[in-house]
């Protein structure tokens, strides 16, 4: 019943009937995708999670949890939905790059039960990796509801449903939860994308299984190429059958262009992002800044990035070059290690020469690990039209390798 506002669990039962009430509604939560917020059951889905559905115990730390268990789910909905489609916001345990247990939100949708049951060992998976939104919590794709995955399509989407598969998007950790966004650390963003599916595999009305897709753009795409590097020892138990990177953020090496404009800018929020970022997670100096530089650079921290591509210049000095910069934009990069899955590499060639050679050198490294990359260049196309232009393309790749059909690759015979 509804009391005061709140959601309550009905009459005055006893400490022993209430504990035992809370967890059959706990559980109904987690089967059903209802809205379970530790205090009840509300029926009903919100077009997107109320603020409180992001909320953690003050201060820190969590109960205790495995990566990818299941902290809070509540289902949504809204005029974003493809038709045919169940959607629920989520909170799970995951784990930072230094191994700590954090709490991250992402969003998981599935064919409604009108399209049928979910196949035995249960749906495939395609799990969605999101380009830049910024630093701040408010910045999170999952507290805007399904049009939070407005920049993935919402045609690629219905696509996947229409194809009977679960898509997974996390925010990554520190978007949308308590601590600051580590923004293109590789291990980070991995370990939010694996223990989403693993989160998503929870979801009993969800029917996802053990078969795994990746797809990510721009951030997304450093962030899925960083999950194939660890999915073995981190998550093993997930059957990892492919993944794309479309423009995968390698303006790491580029960090002067602007993936719109090819040519070098006096300043990019791009580079202030990863400065304000990882002063905060590696503690960083931020000397390699002008004072307008550090200014955007705490703006940052609590609103979304816009355009910036004019204005005073941003950096004082080439983080490229700078001792503890350099190490850390080498010990990010993608491509350190062999990924087994087979692997889709997508450029835009009008995002200009220096990221086209990043691709071009990132996919060589990923032959010479014993890896099966294959690049795929879409001349005259830039940053904003790559997904559209490659989309049908991708998903004929997505599909092949969730067949089971063998992959070719851009590696030497």
């Amino acid at each position: 019943m509804k009391a005061g506002g709140e959601w309550r669990l009905g009459p005055p039962w006893g400490p022993a009937a209430r504990r035992l009430a809370v967890a059959l509604l706990a559980a109904s939560a987690l089967a059903t995708g209802a809205a379970w917020y530790g205090g009840g059951v509300q029926a009903g889905p919100p077009q997107r999670p109320p603020p409180a559905f992001y909320r953690l115990p003050d201060p820190l730390p969590l109960p205790e949890g495995a990566p990818g268990q299941l902290i809070r789910v509540t289902r949504i909905a809204g005029p974003a939905s493809p038709p045919g489609a169940q959607a629920w916001a989520i909170l799970y345990h995951s784990r930072s790059a230094d191994g700590r247990d954090v709490a991250v939100s992402g969003l998981v949708v599935a064919p409604s039960p009108r399209r049928g049951r979910a196949p035995a060992g249960g749906r495939p998976v395609v799990a969605w990796a999101h380009a830049t939104a910024g630093l701040a919590d408010r910045c999170a794709p999952s507290r805007r509801g399904l049009p939070g995955l407005r920049a993935f399509g919402r045609s690629w989407l219905a696509r996947l449903l229409d194809r009977g598969y679960v898509v997974v998007a996390t925010d990554y950790e520190g978007l949308g939860t308590p601590g600051v966004h580590p923004y293109l650390v590789g291990e980070s963003e991995a370990h939010s994308i694996l223990d989403a599916v693993r989160a998503a595999g929870q979801l009993r009305g969800a029917g996802a299984g053990g078969r795994v897709a990746l797809w990510g753009f721009s951030q997304g795409g450093h962030a899925v190429l960083w999950a194939g590097q660890l999915a073995p020892s981190y998550a093993p138990e997930l059957r990892l059958t492919g993944l794309v990177s479309v423009s995968p953020g390698g303006a790491l090496a580029a960090l002067d262009r602007d993936p719109f404009h090819p040519e070098p800018l006096r300043t990019t929020e791009f580079g202030v992002l990863i400065a304000a970022a990882w002063h905060e997670v590696y503690d960083a100096p931020l000397d390699i800044l002008t004072p307008a530089g550090r200014a955007a650079a705490e703006r940052l921290l609590s609103a979304c990035p816009g355009s910036n591509q004019g204005g005073e210049p941003a950096l004082a000095q080439d983080p490229r070059d700078v001792g503890p910069w350099r190490d850390l934009f080498a010990s990010n990069a993608p491509g350190r290690a062999r990924v087994d899955a087979p692997v889709l590499v997508v450029q835009g060639g009008a995002e200009g020469t220096a990221p086209t050679a990043v691709v071009r050198a990132l996919t060589a490294r990923l032959c010479g690990l014993g890896g099966r990359p294959r690049l795929s260049l879409y001349p005259g196309v830039h940053h904003g039209k790559v997904m559209e232009t490659s989309g049908p393309d991708v998903l004929a790749w997505i599909d092949a390798r969730l067949a089971g059909t063998l992959a070719g690759s851009s590696c030497p015979a």
